[in-house]
């Protein structure tokens, strides 16, 4: 009986320790940050902030001093249309919990009012930042502009370019798509671009200042440098082949002469082939492609007698630059 006894008592204690449970009168945070933006002639949207226990939103709009509700299952923003123009408007919201979290109903947020513009929105965005050019390669550039401002809102762009005098809209973006990769150019080639921004009413803004960039040329082949080292009877060769293109090259050739009495000890960085006074130095098997801006170090080592050196060396077929 005793321990009986002690068991409860030691079971109210643990059950006095536990946190209590939310309860119906533990309400919820009410909404913060109630705004109307975008507001128009006959539309605006409300922005808030909630309770991050929050399950939905329930918003109310004041007719004649009495709240009446206008919403429910918003979540943070709700986009108001069908108002009329030139009428003042007064919205409220409230936050309502998951139904098993135990918490009640968030008291009303501070009301928001706002009238909608007296008639269709005929203001204009402001003009867009200059463009700035970036990345700008033989075939490709990318633009970024900065942003315009509206009375509503800005709902996208048109990027122009300007061609035999005349602008010419060659893409339309939303208002969010700023940033923008132009493909398909012409190498060596001059570009001109400016921005034009526009409202969900069609009201287009002034044209940003204009960008202008080229395109970089094409380098129709790699550069080749030679460099030879004598030790009679014997050299080594050391040639550096450089990709200044935008573009990897692959399936390189070194073409050379050399009298077919004279002997390769070794190569590195290639593979050599000889017929008669004709040699052929191509890409090793493990790595024979050739990223923009690096390069690539093929040669040999050899003996002759009577003492020759090599010459007359191409890549793909044009001389390359003795050193």
């Amino acid at each position: 009986m005793r321990l009986i006894r002690s068991i409860a008592l030691l079971s109210a204690a643990v059950l006095a320790l536990a946190p209590a449970p939310a309860h119906a009168s533990t309400t919820l945070t009410a909404p913060t940050g109630v705004q109307a933006v975008h507001v128009s002639d006959t539309g605006a949207d409300l922005w808030w902030s909630h309770d991050p226990l929050t399950d939905q939103d329930v918003v109310q709009r004041n007719v004649g001093g009495t709240w009446t509700e206008y919403a429910r299952g918003a979540y943070g923003t709700l986009a108001l249309t069908g108002l009329q123009p030139g009428t003042v408007y007064t919205f409220r919201v409230y936050s309502l919990p998951t139904p098993t979290s135990g918490y009640a109903a968030s008291p009303p947020s501070a009301p928001v009012t706002f009238t909608t513009l007296p008639g269709p929105d005929t203001v204009a965005p402001s003009a867009p930042g200059t463009p700035l050019s970036s990345s700008v390669t033989t075939t490709a550039a990318s633009l970024v502009w900065g942003e315009s401002t509206d009375n509503v809102q800005v709902t996208g762009y048109h990027l122009q370019q300007l061609v035999g005098g005349a602008w010419t809209t060659v893409r339309t973006v939303d208002a969010f798509s700023r940033f923008q990769r132009l493909t398909g150019l012409a190498a060596g080639t001059s570009y001109t671009y400016g921005v034009l921004a526009f409202d969900a009413r069609g009201n287009t803004s002034a044209r940003s200042a204009p960008v202008t960039f080229t395109t970089l040329a094409t380098t129709a082949t790699p550069t080749c440098r030679v460099q030879i080292v004598q030790f009679n009877p014997g050299f080594q060769v050391s040639v550096t082949i450089t990709n200044t293109t935008t573009a990897p090259v692959s399936g390189w050739s070194v073409g050379f002469t050399l009298p077919a009495t004279a002997v390769i000890t070794n190569t590195f960085g290639g593979v050599v082939t000889r017929s008669g006074s004709a040699g052929t130095i191509s890409p090793p098997a493990w790595g024979g492609t050739i990223a923009p801006g690096y390069s690539a170090s093929p040669g040999f080592l050899g003996t002759a007698s009577p003492y020759t050196l090599p010459e007359s060396f191409t890549l793909n077929g044009s001389p390359c630059t003795m050193v």
